[in-house]
């Protein structure tokens, strides 16, 4: 046990400290912020606190039923989100994996929990995006015609794989004893078992965790449609709002997601550092 709580601590020192080498060389408060209004850093804020508070909601949604504290769970949010916004090609998931799955005590939870999460804000994404681009008239890039595809394979591998699932079992279990057959027994328990998780996840929530995530991507979109009042009195929304989505869709980054993220990083800092002081509290106390 203290092996693996040690190989954790060393795990999170790495991976927290390339997180934040990577924060220090590419943002800026100065240059991100430099000649902006005090409004528009208000109305930047207001959306940082907001999303983040509807997405800490949906994952710990995903997560109920785990035994994992309210307190532990928002340190865990608030050290995992900047390492997952910060470090590029989604590369950061797989800390929110482990680290979930560590604090759940069980790391098919933590890979499916975060993988679900990233399902639902997916599909929310491409709701917004095509909703958007339909209503502009705009022509939609290639790769939301691939994630539509990909969305829709997925959901109809979950739907069919009970009964694939069912019939093979059936068929090798007839079969005669070798060594391929145990090794597909096995794969197949396997893949049941990572099924079986995501049921565990998505049962009675599927449709909250979806609505939150709409409300989430609204809120920024909202955001948009408010600094561009703000800013040029309503000139080319629809060009924002679209360059907005294309690039939380690509990774690149437009400055008004470039300040999103700068601003999400010093908020899971401050709220990190509260619990963590509350925690420190509350055990001097006893």
């Amino acid at each position: 046990m203290k092996k693996k709580s040690l190989v954790y601590n060393w795990i999170n020192i790495l991976v927290l400290f390339a997180a934040a080498l990577i924060f220090f060389l590419n943002y800026n408060i100065y240059n991100v912020f430099q000649g902006v209004q005090m409004m528009h850093i208000v109305v930047v804020v207001a959306t940082v606190v907001m999303v983040h508070f509807l997405k800490a909601l949906r994952l710990y949604l995903a997560l109920y039923g785990a035994d994992i504290t309210p307190s532990a769970y928002a340190k865990t949010y608030c050290k995992v989100t900047p390492v997952s916004i910060l470090i590029p090609f989604k590369l950061g998931e797989f800390f929110r994996m482990y680290c979930y799955g560590h604090q759940a005590g069980n790391m098919l939870k933590g890979i499916v929990t975060v993988l679900m999460d990233r399902f639902m804000d997916t599909i929310a994404l491409v709701t917004m995006i095509v909703v958007m681009w339909l209503a502009s008239g705009e022509t939609i890039i290639p790769l939301v015609y691939l994630l539509v595809v990909f969305l829709v394979i997925v959901t109809l591998m979950i739907i069919v794989f009970p009964g694939l699932y069912s019939y093979w079992k059936k068929y090798l279990l007839r079969a005669d004893g070798t060594v391929r057959k145990i090794k597909m027994l096995r794969f197949l328990d396997t893949m049941n078992r990572v099924y079986l998780e995501i049921m565990n996840v998505s049962k009675g929530r599927g449709i909250i965790l979806y609505v939150l995530s709409l409300l989430a991507w609204a809120v920024e979109i909202g955001s948009v449609v408010l600094l561009n009042a703000i800013t040029v009195d309503g000139a080319g929304l629809s060009n924002k709002i679209s360059e907005y989505l294309k690039s939380a869709l690509v990774g690149s980054q437009t400055i008004e997601l470039k300040r999103f993220v700068l601003i999400s990083v010093i908020l899971m800092i401050v709220i990190y550092l509260l619990v963590k002081a509350i925690d420190i509290s509350k055990s001097e106390r006893k």
